[in-house]
């Protein structure tokens, strides 16, 4: 890579980008390649167009790419959910079954398109003139898969010119890989022996175990997701480029609305500037916001899946971000009367129980399911003898990323460690290789976000 020129190394790079992603399923290469030849071709026809003709291509744009999407991700949702309702109305009629393999990484990259094509509509950014810059844009390896979901006016100007590598960019990157695996095979994937072990064993998550699951299934989700993006960052800044910072703390947010300024940044950005702001934003009445809000965070749930647990995962989002929204003025009238730091503290920790009991809709069959468990917490909610093991086994788990991220949140600095002396960096590598060795789960555990 450092001995070619910028042209070459673009050209290496977009092997090795369709090498990555054949090891997968080498079948879904012609379509990773017929959706970026597409959003190039009809990126050059929006630039040159004007009046109602750019109208009409970037309506093509979002029309095809959402099909293909659609088609591969949403088929046999969409089906089933047809048949449910022709049944409730009496009318038996046999659908069709397609068994659709769901291409990786499918979300991430059309959105990654769709960034471009729109993008080029509004003027914010000029057709690309090199396919092959285009082309390493949809198709980055580090990120190809999993994001971050990068805009096409923050990534692919970084394609189309010469980019520097540096001694800093290198050992930044291989810190964050560093950590990011931690993350991922230490944290994530132990977590993930206890989220089946309280959603999948005989406890059926009952009582207080429901809530302890919830908890844990989010440390779990946070790390591996927070895992794959550091490592993605990290080897791109190995090779001159710089990716989004996807989270920021999010585990540390005083309410939903700042948690969503810091969970998977790239994702809630790409909602609010293609769809919630479009629809009208907060730049209306408050029934129209709340409306747009609903929209997008419904959207958003089927986004993550083609499952009515995940639609209705961003409708209790959605009716939250409302809530609030709504209610804020009645909030603060409530708790004025508590200091800065307790008021700080205790936003804190609704925030994390929203988000958690949210994200344990995940693990259940559904709304309903999701409300039994629920209900049965309430009527049980004192851990038993063995959740007290459980929730040690929890907090061990989680002490150190909880450590780092609390110091990372009072520095604002992800690069925090990148500052200290160098035999406190050196402690700090030597702990985190060791724990890797002796904690690690190496079994070959998926990414979460792989699914979506």
């Amino acid at each position: 890579y450092l001995a070619l020129d910028h042209r070459w190394q673009n050209r290496m790079l977009l092997v090795a980008g369709y090498v990555f992603y054949g090891m997968w399923d080498w079948r879904f290469l012609g379509l990773l390649a017929l959706s970026t030849t597409m959003d190039f071709a009809i990126g050059r026809q929006i630039g040159a167009a004007v009046g109602p003709r750019k109208k009409l291509w970037i309506v093509v744009s979002v029309v095809v790419n959402l099909t293909l999407l659609g088609f591969f991700k949403y088929a046999n949702f969409f089906a089933s959910g047809l048949a449910a309702l022709l049944d409730a109305l009496g009318l038996h009629v046999p659908l069709p079954v397609l068994e659709v393999a769901l291409p990786v990484g499918i979300s991430f990259y059309t959105f990654q398109a769709l960034s471009y094509t729109i993008n080029v509509y509004r003027g914010v950014l000029q057709p690309a003139s090199n396919f092959i810059d285009f082309a390493l844009y949809v198709s980055f390896f580090p990120q190809l898969v999993a994001g971050p979901i990068e805009k096409s006016h923050h990534l692919l100007p970084q394609m189309q010119r010469p980019r520097k590598v540096t001694w800093s960019g290198v050992w930044s990157g291989c810190y964050l890989i560093l950590w990011g695996l931690f993350k991922k095979v230490v944290v994530a994937d132990n977590l993930s022996l206890l989220v089946d072990e309280l959603f999948r064993g005989q406890l059926q998550a009952q009582g207080f175990s429901f809530l302890l699951g919830a908890w844990v299934f989010t440390w779990q989700i946070y790390a591996d997701f927070s895992g794959y993006s550091d490592i993605a960052k990290g080897l791109a800044r190995t090779m001159g480029f710089e990716l989004m910072v996807n989270f920021d703390t999010p585990l540390f947010a005083r309410n939903l609305i700042d948690h969503w300024h810091r969970w998977h940044i790239s994702l809630s950005t790409w909602f609010r500037d293609y769809l919630y702001i479009p629809l009208g934003g907060s730049r209306v009445s408050s029934l129209l916001r709340a409306r747009n809000l609903m929209i997008t965070f419904v959207v958003s749930g089927l986004w993550h899946g083609a499952a009515t647990k995940y639609v209705a995962w961003g409708f209790v989002h959605g009716l939250a971000q409302v809530g609030l929204t709504l209610g804020k003025g009645v909030v603060d009238r409530l708790l004025g009367w508590l200091p800065e730091r307790p008021r700080h503290l205790l936003g804190v920790l609704v925030t994390f129980q929203v988000v958690a009991l949210a994200f344990a809709l995940w693990q259940t069959d559904g709304l309903g399911h999701w409300l039994v468990l629920l209900g049965d917490f309430a009527r049980d909610p004192l851990p038993s003898g063995g959740d007290w093991g459980r929730l040690g086994r929890f907090a061990g788990w989680i002490a150190v990323p909880f450590g780092y991220e609390l110091l990372q949140q009072r520095s604002r600095d992800i690069f925090m460690p990148l500052h200290w002396k160098p035999w406190q960096r050196g402690l700090l590598y030597a702990l985190l290789l060791a724990g890797l060795l002796r904690f690690g789960v190496f079994e070959g555990a998926q990414f979460i976000y792989f699914q979506f």
